[in-house]
């Protein structure tokens, strides 16, 4: 039986998704911050005007023509993070990323907050141990001059 591979979305989800991106576009189109704060809340009280609507019909009607709106009105080049997803440095910079041994000096304080992935970091740490053994078993049987011979 196939599935669909898109979650479904609430209204509320799809409204605030909309909400998210159409500020995020607004905030391209104004770069003077202060404009675009009054723009922005010109946008908040569009949305703000159908927030207690009731009736479910006209709520996805509204919803339909906001969305439809948004992608007339939508920024040709809407400015994206440099570190988020799509952005010039996304997973760039290595050196703000924290190396994997630090975790190993946490207090058992602090590891008792986040269990799940403190259990699941046991399983991959043995797994690698266990990996990183059998290869240097088999770096030891293996005879170089053995190899060497063979090359003369």
């Amino acid at each position: 039986m196939a599935t669909n591979p898109i979650p479904y979305l609430s209204h509320a989800q799809r409204v605030c998704r909309l909400y998210k991106r159409a500020s995020r576009h607004l905030e391209s189109w104004c770069v003077m911050r202060d404009k675009f704060r009054y723009e922005a809340t010109l946008l908040r009280a569009r949305f703000d005007e159908h927030k207690h609507e009731v009736d479910m019909v006209k709520a996805v009607k509204v919803l339909k023509a906001g969305e439809e709106e948004f992608l007339q009105r939508q920024h040709p080049q809407p400015y994206i993070f440099p570190d988020s997803p799509g952005g010039t440095t996304y997973e760039r910079y290595l050196a703000y990323q924290h190396p994997d041994w630090l975790l190993n000096h946490w207090h058992p304080e602090e590891r008792a907050r986040y269990p799940e992935y403190f259990k699941k970091r046991e399983q991959r740490v043995r797994l690698l141990k266990e990996a990183w053994e059998k290869e240097q078993a088999v770096k030891q049987e293996k005879k170089y001059t053995d190899d060497l011979a063979s090359v003369k």
